[in-house]
């Protein structure tokens, strides 16, 4: 199952002299090129050999050709520490490859345990507060404030999304009369627009936007038609990120995963979840794990609970769902039958119920009656898992273990 720690480390050099010859292939002295091709050949069947000590000699015959043809650094102290950093940045990617990786929640099927990307509209005397106050908000909320007009008369002819830095989100509104500036919001675009959860600022509804089919069953960012701006139409309020939270993604080598912990898994191969983004494959969701292989689970009409072999499922945070007696739980939600190869001949009109074969789990957003999840697409396969989630980062406000 695990790769021996020597052989990751050799194929981590060759990767680094690979990339050494492609940038600096043009500065290279004659014939330096290809002696660190041939040795890098050589080090090939060292790797192929999986013989330690073959390894670290080939190696280092490797490292000392690629020292010898550049020049010594002029400013030594300077490397050392460009080296210690180089080293602390791999480190950290090392890190968060193989057993911590940053999640973030974007929507609200696990409320109130968990808070998605929420947006909140406001009207009459709401006022945005200072550059102070706007930075305390982010720091301690993850809060953006919106605060914008679109003018009387114009004509939206787009709206799309750009993203910075894999981090910074913004919203392009751009209009038909090209004299007119863009206008650039500091959230996505489906804060801002809207969605199923009505968690947004409500400008699709407010204006009745329509968008065109891309072709790969997405919309696209052109706008075929939307109510005639008759007044300038001003759009406040504010967006809270959704909580950020670490996944142990080395745990589940160890051991099983467990009924009633948070988990995140990707969505590659479910069939019945649609893509955001099909140019950027599966996607990371995070849910409630309700069911392991060999449970059979229930959810019946008008019933909160989730049945497990027929008694109500037992679990602490699984209980606190259906139980109801914390604000924000409201029990699991029955949906009506649907074709999936996971049912009894027990499902019908007024019971649901699902057998997990063996490398199947079952996720459940804790807000169960806004969430899409193994009763709309199925069950999660093993191998699709990452792992369990440890902890919220941030915001402040939410900081802590996950229950």
């Amino acid at each position: 199952m695990f790769t021996r720690k020597y052989l990751k480390q050799a194929k981590l050099l060759k990767k680094g002299v690979r990339k050494f010859l492609r940038y600096k292939q043009d500065i290279l002295p004659d014939g330096a090129f290809e002696d660190i091709e041939s040795k890098l050949s050589g080090f090939d069947e060292a790797i192929a050999s999986k013989e330690k000590e073959t390894i670290k000699k080939s190696a280092k015959v490797l490292t000392d050709a690629c020292e010898k043809v550049m020049p010594a650094s002029s400013y030594p102290s300077l490397r050392e520490n460009l080296e210690v950093i180089f080293v602390a940045v791999i480190i950290a990617v090392g890190i968060r490859a193989y057993f911590v990786q940053p999640f973030r929640i974007p929507t609200g099927s696990m409320q109130p345990t968990l808070n998605g990307i929420i947006g909140y509209p406001q009207e009459g005397d709401f006022k945005v507060p200072g550059l102070v106050g706007k930075a305390f908000d982010k720091v301690i909320e993850g809060r953006t404030y919106v605060d914008f007009t679109i003018p009387a008369g114009a004509t939206i002819s787009a709206i799309s999304e750009r993203t910075r830095f894999k981090f910074f989100t913004s919203t392009i509104i751009d209009f038909e009369d090209s004299s007119m500036e863009p206008v650039k919001v500091g959230v996505s675009r489906k804060s801002l627009l809207g969605d199923a959860n009505g968690s947004d600022l409500g400008l699709l509804k407010r204006l009745s936007i329509q968008f065109y089919p891309d072709g790969t069953g997405g919309m696209s960012s052109r706008v075929g038609a939307h109510s005639k701006i008759n007044e300038d139409l001003r759009v406040r309020g504010y967006v809270d990120t959704g909580d950020q939270v670490l996944v142990n993604k080395f745990s589940y080598h160890f051991r099983k995963p467990k009924r009633g912990e948070v988990f995140v898994f990707n969505t590659g191969g479910i069939t019945g979840i649609p893509l955001d983004n099909p140019a950027q494959g599966s996607q990371h969701y995070i849910k409630r794990l309700t069911g392991v292989p060999g449970d059979e689970l229930s959810i019946r009409y008008g019933d909160p609970a989730l049945y497990l072999d027929g008694k109500p499922a037992s679990e602490e945070f699984i209980r606190r769902v259906w139980e109801g007696k914390e604000m924000g739980y409201r029990g699991y939600g029955f949906t009506p039958p649907s074709k999936t190869d996971e049912w009894s001949a027990g499902s019908g009109n007024s019971q649901r119920t699902y057998l997990l074969r063996d490398g199947r789990y079952m996720a459940l957003g804790d807000n169960s009656y806004n969430s899409s999840d193994s009763r709309m697409w199925g069950s999660v396969p093993e191998s699709n898992l990452v792992g369990p989630a440890l902890m919220v980062y941030w915001p402040f406000e939410h900081w802590g273990n996950i229950p």
